[in-house]
């Protein structure tokens, strides 16, 4: 008889995961609360890590077909507007979370996975392990027995130990008639965060922030006069943002942000965010969520057990250089002097590249 796992959540990491074990003869069910398609808080940035394994199991094909931008280049931008541009050593996608994860989940579903969706997943029994979900349908529950669980869900949720929270948001929209060349990610530090802006499918761009929860509280939650705020710090995104008009809601969320989880009960395997999340200046975590699945999936395609060196390999150094980044950019003391490094040395620019993933 095959094997049989639950996967807990169709973001990119699930739904890869479902894909490949699918594929390996696997019986699969793939549980997701939300109905697709649906927007998240996310910088929308598919990395070259991410478009490496749609090339792999042949989907490339199916994600080109949405009209993703490519993307060539990072600038960075102080809060005086001075900045610097890096080329990219290879390119990046910009593809609203809308369209790839609804993508994913129809590639998951022609593989042979059974989806649950809307269904929420109520209790895991770690030592089965077995799983209890919720059809938000009917609101009945049943019980799926499976020799494996997947944990796919960005947070998780349905651990018994989620991660401690970081203290800070994560808010986007999207916006239309935005200044600037379309195939650029464009970072603009300010005092404390940092704003990041993407192109993506449709002639759209992503504006997505990293803010301390403090600052939106001041605020009210009033999340227009915490962009004008941003708008009036930085006389970059003021130039790239004159024109410009939202078109889709404000959306928000807390920001993760931990290590791999060194220890995890037997037969629960944690994927993408759920496993480790890095700071999102570095546009690697739809691709890392990705990588962590498909290593998972064929790893247990192939009777073996992912390892935390497996996984603490793909994330470590790029957590480290990330949050480094992060903190240099969001400081106006000091990010007028990366800046000036950038301009003036290529190899640092390289160096930085690579440990943040890109190459």
């Amino acid at each position: 008889m095959p094997s049989a796992t639950t996967i807990i959540g169709a973001g990119p990491a699930g739904s890869i995961a479902a894909i490949v074990l699918a594929r390996a003869g696997w019986q699969v069910t793939l549980v997701e609360q939300h109905r697709f398609p649906r927007d998240k808080v996310c910088g929308e940035c598919v990395s070259a890590l991410g478009i490496d394994v749609l090339t792999r199991l042949r989907l490339i094909g199916a994600l080109r077909s949405l009209g993703p931008t490519k993307l060539t280049r990072s600038v960075l931008v102080a809060s005086d507007g001075s900045s610097a541009s890096v080329d990219l050593p290879r390119p990046m996608w910009g593809l609203s979370r809308s369209a790839l994860d609804d993508a994913l989940l129809r590639e998951a579903r022609a593989a042979g996975a059974t989806i649950e969706q809307p269904a929420r997943c109520e209790d895991v029994d770690v030592e089965r392990p077995h799983v209890v979900i919720r059809d938000l349908l009917t609101n009945c529950t049943r019980e799926i027995r499976s020799d494996y669980v997947i944990i796919a869900d960005g947070k998780a949720g349905c651990s018994l130990a989620p991660p401690p929270r970081t203290t800070d948001l994560g808010v986007k929209a999207h916006f239309a008639d935005v200044d600037g060349r379309p195939d650029s990610i464009a970072l603009f530090g300010l005092d404390g965060h940092y704003v990041g802006l993407a192109p993506i499918e449709g002639n759209r761009w992503n504006l997505c922030m990293s803010v301390p929860a403090a600052r939106v509280r001041a605020l009210r939650a009033d999340l227009d006069a915490l962009f004008e705020q941003c708008v009036r710090e930085n006389r970059g995104l003021a130039s790239r943002m004159r024109r410009a008009r939202r078109i889709g809601p404000w959306l928000s969320s807390p920001l993760p942000r931990h290590a791999v989880r060194k220890h995890w009960p037997p037969r629960i395997i944690p994927i993408g965010n759920a496993a480790a999340a890095l700071e999102p200046i570095g546009g690697e975590g739809i691709g890392l969520a990705m990588r962590s699945a498909e290593l998972a999936a064929a790893s247990l395609a192939s009777s073996r057990r992912i390892s935390h060196d497996d996984f603490d390999r793909l994330w470590r150094v790029r957590s480290i250089a990330c949050r480094a980044m992060s903190k240099l950019l969001s400081s106006p003391m000091l990010a007028g002097d990366v800046i000036d490094a950038m301009r003036a040395n290529d190899h640092l620019n390289h160096l930085a590249m690579g440990w943040m993933g890109k190459s």
